[in-house]
């Protein structure tokens, strides 16, 4: 019975992940965001390069998309 189970279950998600399309993924992770945990002022942003890497990102999936 735990055979069936989990051969059905791989056969599931094989049989989902065939049928899911692919699409692109913007992903980004800030290490410094311009204040340590204290809240005082590191002089650096990672934000501010995310966001322009962000916006080429949606210009180009704009462009791209049918």
């Amino acid at each position: 019975m735990k055979f069936l189970k989990e051969e059905l279950t791989e056969k599931y998600f094989t049989e989902k992940q065939n049928t899911l399309d692919d699409y692109p993924i913007f992903m980004a992770i800030a290490e410094d965001i311009g204040y340590d945990a204290t809240g005082r002022e590191t002089k650096n942003n990672e934000l501010d390069e995310i966001s322009i890497e962000l916006v080429r990102f949606i210009a180009h999936i704009n462009k791209t998309e049918i």
